[in-house]
């Protein structure tokens, strides 16, 4: 097996990428590879409003038989009953907005994918099909009953930490949305106690917080040292 093409998009670390595809702001494009007949097998694909797309994750290099959700605290989980990038085979299944098909160029909506994604395959997405929204969802449907009832953070910045995110929005964007959910030490979330206050770690950026009851300060955002 071996990659139609590429996914190209402008954001390139882990931590710019949001929990689920359509919490994104951005699209991309699929850059399928020349000399294959794909221009041919993406015939009466426009007509379609959603794809699947098969993906590779081509950042992580191991697997684990367990996962720590993100979200909540219910523990650890089977690796097969979670979304976890960490698989034995590592193939992600997103589905997403077509925009337009433009020769071997196949335009996304919002996704959650790095840049240089391998792509393997694409599908048409159908909803009589493919939609089964009364589905139970398993220790899923707990965790969400849970956090509907768990208190919102709100979170704010000094004037040094404000300053250092002001040309940042993802990034900005991505302390603001984890923090307001949860801002307690968490392995996934990688959120560690630090001496007398939080440390937060995103790519190459420290975030540095104190928590008083309902809200939480961000007191520093900087580099790795």
């Amino acid at each position: 097996m071996e990659p139609i093409g590429f996914l190209r998009t402008s954001q390139e670390k882990k931590y710019q990428l949001p929990p689920q595809p359509d919490q994104a702001q951005w699209g991309g494009v699929i850059e399928l590879l020349q000399g294959r007949n794909y221009d041919v097998a993406l015939r009466d694909l426009e007509g379609f409003q959603r794809i699947w797309v098969l993906w590779w994750f081509h950042k992580n290099d191991n697997w684990r038989p367990t996962t720590l959700p993100p979200r909540g605290r219910t523990g650890r989980k089977g690796t097969f009953a979670t979304r976890s990038p960490y698989r034995p085979n590592p193939l992600g299944l997103s589905c997403l907005d077509l925009i337009a098909v433009d020769g071997l160029r196949v335009h996304v909506g919002a996704h959650d994918l790095l840049d240089q994604t391998p792509i393997f395959d694409i599908k048409p997405y159908i909803p009589r099909y493919d939609a089964f929204p009364r589905s139970k969802a398993g220790w899923h449907d707990e965790l969400e009953r849970q956090l509907s009832q768990s208190p919102t953070y709100r979170v704010n910045f000094s004037v040094e930490a404000a300053l250092a995110v002001a040309d940042r929005e993802e990034l900005k964007r991505h302390i603001v949305e984890v923090l307001s959910e949860d801002p307690y030490p968490h392995r996934t979330r990688r959120i560690i106690e630090y001496g007398s206050r939080y440390r937060m770690s995103c790519g190459d950026w420290r975030i540095f917080f104190q928590i008083e009851s309902d809200r939480v300060r961000v007191e520093k955002v900087s580099l790795r040292e």
